[in-house]
């Protein structure tokens, strides 16, 4: 705000959300500072935070700081990928990592979160509900509507990439859903929203799929491999994990199916939040 005293007024906007032309969100400012917020500050209480700030601010500078950790994260993912280009080099199986040429003309809608709105018709009540819904949503858009259109050759990465966010936003809506169960606030709107997402029957989720896909191992505690025998085969991608875990089922298979999924559930979430009502304008550079 320009002027102190209008902080209070709560007239200030808190939420802006980016969209593209057909108005399919793709982020929100919220959630992206959640991504990206100072790793010192997680966990911490503001009295922990003021006080280590009054000892040493220098040491408060964000700007600095967020350079050193992308600096930090760039080299580490630079370390990573060239090990794996090198490794790769000697297998006798031709890997080639391409990309599409791709670019979205964004948009976007600023809110406040505070007071009524047609994103928030009740204003503060509920609000927690929608933001929530919208984080997912968002996460579930920007990769269908935005990363997926770069994939030009598929090594096993977009699969991947596809399941955890798959994985995850139905774990995150049925956790939603149990804390109404739990906590006794479940209105006709809302159970009419979860059992139309009918995620407690989402069909592609495997736990062993899950762990290879965050820890990259193709073995289980007990050191054994999680690809049966029958099904290893060092020419298709995965090596035969895909069809280990879902009954017979080959990679296209299951990446078209965990794509079409998220589409229904991003389509879903879109009419309970009213997305099209969003009054979005070109994001200018």
């Amino acid at each position: 705000m320009k002027f102190n005293f209008t902080k209070n007024r709560n007239i200030h906007y808190n939420l802006g959300i980016y969209a593209d032309k057909e108005k399919r969100v793709v982020g929100n400012t919220q959630y992206n500072y959640y991504l990206l917020q100072d790793n010192r500050f997680l966990k911490r209480s503001l009295d922990e935070i003021a006080q280590a700030y009054s000892i040493s601010p220098s040491k408060f500078d964000l700007n600095e700081q967020v350079g050193k950790d992308c600096y930090k994260y760039a080299y580490n993912c630079e370390q990573f990928i060239n090990s794996v280009r090198l490794g790769l080099e000697s297998f006798d199986i031709p890997v080639s990592v391409n990309t599409k040429k791709f670019q979205v003309n964004y948009y976007y809608a600023d809110y406040n979160t505070n007071v009524k709105s047609t994103l928030f018709p009740q204003g503060e009540e509920g609000k927690a509900t929608i933001l929530y819904l919208l984080h997912i949503l968002s996460t579930i858009n920007f990769l269908l509507y935005v990363l997926n259109n770069y994939e030009k050759d598929d090594y096993g990465w977009w699969l991947k990439v596809n399941y955890i966010v798959y994985y995850y936003a139905v774990h995150k809506l049925t956790n939603l859903n149990e804390h109404f169960v739990q906590n006794k606030l479940i209105t006709p709107e809302i159970e009419k929203l979860f059992d139309t997402l009918n995620c407690r029957n989402a069909q592609y989720l495997n736990g062993t799929f899950r762990n290879y896909i965050m820890h990259s191992k193709l073995i289980n505690r007990e050191g054994n491999s999680i690809i049966s025998t029958q099904n290893l085969d060092r020419t298709k991608l995965l090596f035969g994990l895909v069809e280990t875990c879902f009954d017979g089922m080959n990679y296209e298979e299951l990446k078209v199916n965990i794509i079409l999924e998220m589409g229904r559930i991003s389509k879903i979430l879109s009419q309970w939040l009213d997305i099209q009502s969003l009054n979005i304008k070109p994001l200018k550079d």
